[in-house]
């Protein structure tokens, strides 16, 4: 992905006592041009814990398409954090 926001995290799963470095990336809006999808704008995201890459969000103008995949990236860390997951920043990629 070209342009994109790439967040840094250290995610400690539950009884564990080392924290894995994990990246979140949201690409930027793009217009798909052919397709059942055809016109719609999407973002392509990528998440921890979760097997797919490149999980595309959708929407149908870039605005929207960018907010969706911001909205998936918060329900996702909410449901890690749910499950026990600790969630601690990272500062220029080093814990």
């Amino acid at each position: 992905m070209k342009n994109m926001l790439k967040i840094s995290l250290l995610l400690k799963k539950p009884n564990d006592a080392q924290a894995n470095l994990e990246n979140i990336t949201i690409g930027s809006p793009k217009k798909i041009l052919e397709g059942k999808l055809a016109g719609v704008y999407t973002c392509e995201t990528s998440l921890p814990t979760i097997e797919k890459k490149n999980l595309p969000i959708c929407a149908d103008n870039p605005l929207d398409a960018l907010l969706n995949a911001v909205e998936c990236v918060k329900i996702c860390l909410q449901g890690l954090v749910n499950r026990g997951y600790e969630i601690s920043e990272v500062e220029n990629g080093e814990p």
